[in-house]
């Protein structure tokens, strides 16, 4: 799911555009980029519909779990590129490779800190978010963006773009097209302006997941107002 949030702020005024470090991941920033992630996705609606608690810091713990699961395996079979600004972890973007989706699950020990953490319904709403998902991933191999979020306090500054430009010219590269979903109308113009376009719409947990496509070497363009 992304949550670039490349946006304007509040009153109309554009905050001052960075330009972020882009590196792979390492381990030292793991824990940063956990906090970063779980803060982006915290408001997001598939988030609000599969915690389903009003407490905005239930959802940041439930976040926490979900991301310290997640990074060291991608960090191991896919890929983790961190933005930093002002030496700070701003965002952190997770993708697949063509022949690495799904995943692989984590260690049976780092799922059970998981349940344990997010509760049992909680974590039982995820599985089927991702089994839903994964009935409609297309069958041709190319990079999945799972993961595209920055730090609330650092967004709409282009560190979002910055992270997807990075992944996208690695995919161009290779001649790979590129596919994702996310469940926020307004990213939707984010990624078109980036060579994306709308293949279908899944509706999970009462939710609208646009999903989206991109072919190899489709041309930034643009393509309406920044989302916000």
């Amino acid at each position: 799911m992304g949550a670039p949030e490349d946006a304007k702020a509040d009153h109309g005024v554009m905050p001052r555009v960075v330009s972020p470090r882009i590196t792979p991941l390492s381990e030292a920033d793991r824990p940063s980029a956990v906090e970063a992630l779980a803060r982006a996705f915290r408001d997001n609606p598939l988030n609000l519909a599969v915690i389903r608690s009003r407490d905005p810091a239930v959802r940041m713990r439930c976040n926490v779990h979900g991301m310290r699961v997640l990074l060291p395996v991608a960090q191991a079979r896919g890929l983790v590129l961190a933005a930093k600004v002002d030496g700070r972890l701003a965002g952190a973007l997770v993708a697949a490779t063509p022949f690495g989706y799904p995943l692989p699950a984590p260690a049976p020990a780092a799922r059970i800190r998981c349940l344990l953490g997010q509760g049992w319904s909680v974590a039982r709403r995820w599985g089927r978010v991702f089994e839903a998902l994964h009935a409609v991933h297309p069958l041709e191999p190319m990079g999945y963006l799972g993961t595209l979020g920055v730090d609330p306090a650092l967004q709409a500054r282009g560190v979002g773009t910055a992270l997807l430009n990075r992944w996208l010219a690695g995919l161009d590269r290779k001649a790979i097209g590129a596919y994702l979903e996310t469940d926020r109308v307004e990213n939707l113009a984010f990624y078109r302006r980036a060579g994306f376009e709308v293949v279908g719409e899944t509706r999970v947990q009462g939710v609208v997941i646009w999903r989206m496509q991109r072919a190899p070497g489709s041309p930034a363009r643009a393509f309406g107002p920044p989302p916000h």
